[in-house]
């Protein structure tokens, strides 16, 4: 049944393209609920992707392959705009993967998010003997994804539906044996035949559509990886008299320059309320550097009902003045930075989660403690966007749901980062050039 079902999605693909090159071969992949890495252990993923790879070899090599198409959806358990985004790098991923692993251009890979993949769902139900399947099917066709009161809110919707029915019983077993194949992405390989009619394929790339069975038998099992992929000798496109290794002297001045240039941070506020932060300065110019910053909480209690999850990155260019005793990394600055986070906040009560884009100016000051480590103090100002879903968690089935409240936009101008930061210097610093003159 699955097949038939796998069959169908191919032929839904086919006639919805907007181009009409003969399919070749296609693939489906599963993915683990809330990843979107490509795992070829997963399931059955493995052999579907070592035949898909080799289909693209050889539809490559024989200058035939037009165009890879792949739509990816996610299940409709978790946060609806969460689960957009993931189907989304999903596609992504699944393109990544094959375009590393069967060395093939990027250009010719489109990809497609679906989001929740509500019409796979559908079909998948009907053909289950799942119980209460008749009333699921009837909210699933007749139930919008969402329903509103008279001013706008959300009051109903076909998730809410689902979960409530018959206890959650048919929810629950959804869960389980339904929604581990919504969560999946299909590629199917189109290709432009050649030879002088649409018919005829040219005798010496017919081996690559009619290779015996015996020969596809000896292809080795399990996908090998990007080194054992690649031929031996120079990079694809560069010819090899220049490519040689990296002389010893050049190789020591890179590292001097990135030793002299380069500085590793981590801000002491953050860290005191268990956010880690990593930060990376490089100087180059005498008064200009780039720093990037980034943070990450996620700590969870999900028995508890308490989530603390924030990541925050953030870029920052820099104009240095008034160094001390001439050394550049010591003084006064100003900086223009810009940054997004990503946040999950809750402690026992309404949650609050989404996503927030920020940018402004910042001042600074940087002196030293000891050698090779100085501090870093600084603030920055500027303006905030944030637009985020409210929840709130409902005990339901001796576990619990999260139920979509409203969805919330704020615009904030004030203070937006504080900073009292440990500084380590990868080269010495206060160490004179010739030694001690």
């Amino acid at each position: 049944m699955k097949k038939i079902l796998f069959i169908g999605l191919l032929f839904v693909l086919a006639g919805t393209g907007a181009w009409s090159q003969e399919v070749s071969d296609s693939v489906r992949i599963h993915y683990r609920r809330g990843f979107r890495g490509v795992d070829p252990d997963y399931r059955n993923n493995r052999s579907g992707l070592e035949r898909f790879i080799r289909t693209l070899r050889g539809e490559q090599e024989a200058d035939r392959l037009e165009r890879v198409v792949i739509r990816s959806w996610a299940s409709p358990d978790g946060v609806t705009r969460y689960n957009e985004l993931l189907a989304n790098r999903r596609a992504d991923s699944l393109k990544a993967y094959l375009v590393r692993h069967a060395q093939i251009p990027g250009e010719l890979v489109s990809v497609r998010g679906e989001g929740i993949g509500w019409g796979v769902l559908r079909q998948l139900v009907a053909a289950s003997a799942m119980p209460d399947k008749d009333e699921v099917l009837h909210i699933l066709d007749n139930t919008p994804v969402w329903i509103r009161d008279s001013r706008g809110k959300i009051v109903d919707g076909r998730k809410k539906q689902l979960m409530d029915l018959c206890g959650g019983r048919p929810y629950n077993y959804m869960m389980e044996h339904i929604f581990p194949e919504v969560r999946s992405s299909l590629s199917a390989t189109c290709y432009r035949k050649a030879g002088p009619s649409a018919g005829t394929v040219p005798a010496d790339t017919a081996s690559t559509d009619t290779a015996p069975a015996e020969k596809q038998a000896a292809e080795p099992s399990g996908l090998r990886d990007t080194a054992a992929m690649t031929p031996a000798g120079p990079e694809p496109g560069i010819p090899a008299e220049t490519s040689p290794a990296t002389p010893p002297e050049a190789s020591g001045k890179l590292r001097e320059v990135l030793a002299r240039n380069l500085v590793i941070k981590t801000n002491l506020l953050y860290d005191a309320v268990l956010m880690p932060s990593l930060e990376a300065e490089y100087r180059f110019n005498d008064r200009w550097t780039i720093n990037l910053e980034g943070e990450i909480a996620w700590w969870k209690k999900k028995n508890k009902n308490r989530y603390y999850q924030l990541a925050t990155i953030s870029p920052e260019v820099r104009r240095w003045f008034g160094q001390r005793n001439g050394n550049p990394w010591h003084g006064h600055y100003v900086g223009l930075f810009g940054g997004f986070s990503w946040f999950d906040l809750e402690n026992k009560g309404d949650g609050y989660q989404g996503e927030a884009e920020m940018a402004g100016i910042s001042y600074g000051y940087m002196f030293p403690i000891v050698r090779r480590l100085s501090l870093e103090a600084g603030l920055g100002l500027g303006y905030l966007h944030s637009k985020y879903e409210e929840y709130e968690p409902v005990p339901h089935m001796g576990g619990t749901h999260y139920v979509y409240l409203q969805t919330k936009r704020v615009d904030y101008f004030g203070p937006l980062k504080l900073k009292l930061a440990l500084v380590w210097h990868l080269r010495d610093i206060n160490k004179k050039k010739g030694g001690a003159q």
